[in-house]
Formats: C-alpha cells, structure tokens, sequence
C-alpha cells in the first residue's frame, strides 16, 4: 500500500471514529423544528455563537462542534476547493510573465488567471458566509431537539399511596408508596 493510500485510509478511520451518532441528526431535526422559534436555556450543549465563531475561522468547525461532522467537512471541502481554484488563478497570472515561449498566449493566460482567480476568491467568500449561517442553525436546531427530549428521556416518579378499605366491618387506612418508572 502506498503512502498516500494509508494517509487516506487513517483519515477515513479517524473520520469514522469522530463522527457522532446520535438519536437524532439535523437532517431530521430541521423538518421538526424552526430555528427561528429557539430560546437558550440552561443546559444547552452547543453553543449558536461559539459554532458562528469557528465557522467564521474555519468554514465547517461550527458544524462540526454541533456534532455534524460530515456537513462540516463539506463545506471545508467547498472552502478548499475554492481555495485551490484561486490559487490556480494566481499561479497562471504568474506564469503569463514568462512570455518567452514560442506559441505562448500571454494575454490568454493573464485572463483565464483573472477569471480563475476572482471565481475562487468569490466561492471561498461565499462557502464562509454560508458556513457560518449554517453552523448557528445547527446549533439552535439541534439544542431544540435536546430541549424536548431532556425530560422525557425517562421518568420517576414516587406517589404516597392512602385509600381507606373496610375489612370486617371495621374501617382501615393502609398507607403505602407507589413508585413508577418510565424510560
């Protein structure tokens, strides 16, 4: 097996292990919940500002932090494609300044750099704008499904018990307590 195959076999492996598997996933959670309606609460366990911050940093850390380790490295990928399709720009606009080749098109190559390199510069922009938008969604979205989930996630309940039966024509009260338990 070669380097590159085992590099790419260990990520994958350390990919598998990371991801979360939860009850639920944003996928889901979406279609139930409005982002819009959320309410911090105490107990949340992801944080919409500190995922809009690391996915302002690094497009697809807010998602990640929610627990969508897959989406978040989506857009890491968008963002370094994106990122690649830019620096290909620059390198031809480099390149056009050896014009001493024969048959060479500078000025071709200066505009497909030009075009290369604003496309890239325009997808990375919009990859981290949207990165970000989407990173805080995840994290309401997902602490509301948390929220309604948090109590019913079991029940106990302790009842005192007190009901006054007739037993040879004399009156008793029994006394007791009723425990019920309901996952």
């Amino acid at each position: 097996m070669t380097t590159m195959k085992k590099i790419v076999f260990l990520f994958m492996f350390l990919l598998v292990l990371v991801t979360k598997v939860d009850a639920q996933c944003y996928a889901i959670n979406k279609v139930m919940y409005d982002h819009h309606q959320y309410t911090h609460k105490p107990g949340d366990p992801y944080s919409p500002t500190a995922s809009g911050i690391c996915s302002f940093l690094i497009p697809g850390l807010g998602q990640m932090i929610s627990g969508e380790t897959v989406r978040g490295l989506y857009f890491l990928g968008g963002y370094i494609g994106c990122l690649s399709i830019s620096y290909t720009g620059g390198l031809l606009m480099l390149e056009s300044v050896f014009e001493g080749m024969e048959g060479y098109d500078s000025q071709k190559t200066i505009d497909l750099g030009i075009i290369l390199f604003y496309c890239g510069m325009a997808g990375m922009a919009t990859v981290n704008i949207l990165s970000i938008i989407d990173a805080i969604k995840v994290a309401k979205v997902n602490n509301m499904f948390f929220q309604d989930h948090r109590g019913s996630m079991y029940s106990l309940e302790l009842k005192p018990h007190i009901e006054p039966i007739s037993i040879n024509n004399r009156l008793t009260v029994p006394v007791g307590l009723s425990l019920s338990v309901s996952f």
